[in-house]
């Protein structure tokens, strides 16, 4: 096994007013099922959805062969969404975690995280685009393992902050967090 892409959606989506994960583009694709494909093509294997709020109405919506992971804990914070995430592959080599509403990544942006990650996989890995931190993270097992210690109401940008190590992409949609339904129609997907 090697690097798990996790796409985390267990949020509830309150200020999209519908969930994140099913909002479509021109295609038609779920945005779940996009950002887990953009993972996949950029070299991560297996992936899978986190989710929590609407899960049942999501996963009826999300195409068949999509794998999801369950989030009970959901509501508690988005550390417990990362935690079902690790622990649903504890033989993971790493885990690579996008925010379903950081549309538009690249999926060369994807292989060069990780890239550096197999050059250097004992270091979290944190995209940066002109020096501002983006919302994409890469943990190693033995980080992992420490994550799935923290209280699930822990802030990961805290946690991961002085673990991290930059990694500058020339990438602005690893910056972005999509909320409204202004800003998903500004994504022009």
């Amino acid at each position: 096994m090697k690097t798990v892409g996790i796409v985390l959606a267990a949020g509830e989506s309150r200020r999209m007013g519908r969930p994140k994960a099913l909002l479509r583009g021109r295609d038609g694709v779920p945005l779940a099922a996009r950002q887990a494909e953009t993972l996949r093509a950029g070299g991560c294997g297996p992936v899978a959805v986190v989710l929590g709020a609407e899960i049942e109405r999501i996963r009826r919506e999300l195409p068949e062969g999509l794998a999801t992971v369950e989030n009970p804990r959901w509501a508690q914070g988005r550390a417990s969404s990362l935690q079902a995430g690790i622990g649903a592959f504890p033989e993971a080599e790493g885990f690579l975690f996008l925010p379903v509403d950081a549309v538009g990544v690249k999926t060369g942006t994807i292989r060069e995280i990780l890239a550096a990650a197999e050059k250097e996989p004992k270091f979290l890995w944190r995209p940066v685009h002109r020096s501002q931190k983006g919302n994409l993270l890469w943990v190693p097992p033995e980080a992992g393992r420490e994550l799935m210690r923290l209280p699930v109401e822990a802030r990961v940008d805290e946690w991961a902050r002085p673990r991290a190590k930059p990694l500058e992409v020339d990438d602005p949609a690893i910056l972005r967090n999509l909320n409204t339904p202004e800003e998903w129609a500004s994504a022009n997907l």
